[in-house]
């Protein structure tokens, strides 16, 4: 119960965390927007892939500084529910917000309570499994898979939306494999979503058709719906 009850919390904050602004983009659509490759199972020279990380997600390190106290600086580890005990504001849901919106929600409190005027600044100074494990970023994987939670990425190759399901543990039952989502902001905020199909990419070897992840993005394998 308490895993489904986390499940459900992620997918909640991948959906949600968006103004309402949301483009859908077909597979190539989204590759071409933003300009990177399908990797070949003979490229070497896979294109670098974007590390900047836009949303806070459990097992991050984040590490929060007010200017007007000092000892309220402090690092947290953002446990699966994202809900933190933040000195003094209390508790605080962080799931799926950027470090300045959970900055500015911080300030807000501050400010209503304690000060005047605040200053607050939240950085991300770590990502799940970074610590001794290397890895080039980090991908949020809910949903109908065996293995769900953050996956950090391989330094030494490009990873696609295929490889995070297999890496996940592969469907799990009911799994919808053709309309696995894919969710991404750009440098701006904007949200941008595209289908995967899996199901037949695994079928067929359809490579071409897979979509290559970068840091941050949230792959999210929905249920089948059964009519009787």
């Amino acid at each position: 119960m308490l895993k489904n009850a986390v499940m459900a919390c992620l997918l909640a904050a991948a959906i949600g965390c968006s103004s309402g602004n949301v483009t859908y983009l077909t597979p190539a659509q989204f590759v071409k927007r933003f300009a990177i490759q399908t990797p070949s199972l003979t490229d070497t020279n896979a294109p670098d892939l974007n590390l900047k990380t836009r949303l806070i997600a459990p097992g991050m390190q984040i590490h929060v500084s007010v200017a007007q106290d000092h000892s309220l600086d402090k690092d947290y580890i953002v446990p699966p529910s994202g809900t933190l005990d933040i000195q003094p504001v209390g508790r605080m849901s962080c799931m799926g917000l950027t470090t300045a919106e959970l900055a500015q929600k911080i300030r807000a409190i501050l400010e209503r309570d304690y000060f005047q005027t605040a200053t607050v600044d939240v950085t991300i100074e770590a990502l799940p499994g970074s610590s001794g494990a290397g890895g080039e970023g980090v991908v949020y994987v809910i949903g109908n898979v065996n293995r769900p939670g953050p996956l950090l990425l391989p330094k030494d190759q490009s990873f696609t939306v295929t490889k995070v399901v297999i890496a996940a543990g592969n469907f799990a039952a009911f799994a919808n494999g053709s309309k696995v989502r894919l969710i991404r902001y750009d440098d701006n905020g904007r949200k941008f979503e595209t289908d995967v199909d899996v199901d037949k990419i695994m079928k067929y070897g359809d490579f071409d058709k897979d979509v290559p992840v970068q840091n941050g993005d949230w792959v999210i394998v929905p249920e089948k719906m059964f009519s009787f």
